[in-house]
């Protein structure tokens, strides 16, 4: 069964993601400690997918205010540029409780503990610049949730139980098991539709879709291009070379699609759209696509606490 998850996500402005039987906050846009409250104090690790401020506009309120419960960690990419200057300025800023937060630099395949030993993240690349250099650490990461268990060895599964029983006590409990990663939730973050290998097997795929279709990419708002001098550019006419990059609906559902998760959570979706326009867009290309599962679009306007806990907007 899938964990209850609140997010709000609305983009240019401020996205968090709070998984509570995680202890985990993805990103921590402007706002987050307000709506929050006091769950701030039960988080145990804030992970940032990249630096942009609507990711990050409320790190400092949550850097100060969960310090007051107590050490705990904070992740970002390692190539972030951003977010050292974050973490010196907080260690002035309130120091008392900002330097409780233990900071961690992650590259693509890190993973940290969550909760307990079984309950593990693990980092991967994700392009949402458009000026990512492979070959350099990473400026943005998508996350997997891993449940890390023992299992029985799939050879020793026909064996009844006194069968088992006779065996571990000649071998051990290491002996007849062996350890299986379950996927439980994959968070990609800003960008370019994600790698299906690093989804497949997930029970829950939460894709960014700032744009209901490809057309709207030509509409400016999150499609800006940044210029050599920082200034934003809304012309199309050439190939850019700076700024960053989105996905569509469609682009994130084939990526549900080809790495078989049925589940799917569409967040990140552009401020241009109404509700009504987003729930008819999410049918429209769900029913085109004949997509096999649920789909719940965040709304840019709401605050979710138990998302999952709602009626999906398709369910094929």
């Amino acid at each position: 069964m899938l964990p209850p998850i609140a997010i709000h996500s609305s983009p240019r402005f401020s996205t968090w993601i709070w998984i509570p039987d995680w202890r985990l906050l993805i990103d921590a846009g402007d706002g987050a400690t307000q709506q929050l409250g006091y769950k701030i104090r039960k988080i145990d690790t804030v992970v940032v997918t990249h630096s942009h401020r609507d990711h990050i506009g409320g790190l400092l309120q949550v850097l100060n205010q969960r310090g007051e419960a107590g050490s705990f960690a904070v992740a970002h990419p390692c190539g972030s540029r951003s977010l050292p200057i974050i973490e010196n300025f907080s260690h002035k800023f309130n120091p008392g409780s900002s330097r409780q937060a233990i900071w961690h630099k992650l590259e693509e395949g890190d993973e940290m503990p969550l909760v307990d030993s079984q309950r593990v993240l693990k980092a991967f690349r994700t392009r949402h610049y458009l000026d990512d250099d492979v070959a350099k650490s990473p400026r943005s990461l998508g996350y997997s949730l891993i449940w890390r268990k023992q299992k029985v060895r799939p050879e020793l599964l026909e064996l009844s139980q006194k069968e088992l029983d006779e065996l571990r006590a000649e071998v051990g409990r290491e002996g007849i098991t062996s350890q299986v990663d379950e996927k439980w939730i994959v968070v990609g973050g800003d960008g370019e539709p994600l790698n299906v290998e690093d989804v497949r097997g997930a029970k829950l795929l939460l894709h960014e879709a700032t744009f209901l279709y490809a057309a709207d990419r030509d509409s400016g708002d999150e499609g800006e291009l940044v210029g050599e001098n920082g200034d934003i550019e809304y012309s199309k006419s050439s190939t850019p070379t700076h700024g960053h990059v989105h996905s569509t609906v469609e682009e994130a559902l084939r990526v549900a699609q080809n790495a078989e998760v049925s589940d799917v959570v569409l967040y990140h979706i552009s401020t241009r759209y109404t509700d009504s326009e987003i729930r008819d867009a999410v049918r429209n290309v769900a029913k085109t696509l004949d997509f096999r599962g649920r789909i719940w679009p965040v709304l840019p306007r709401r605050v979710y606490w138990n998302l999952l806990a709602e009626k999906p907007t398709w369910d094929g």
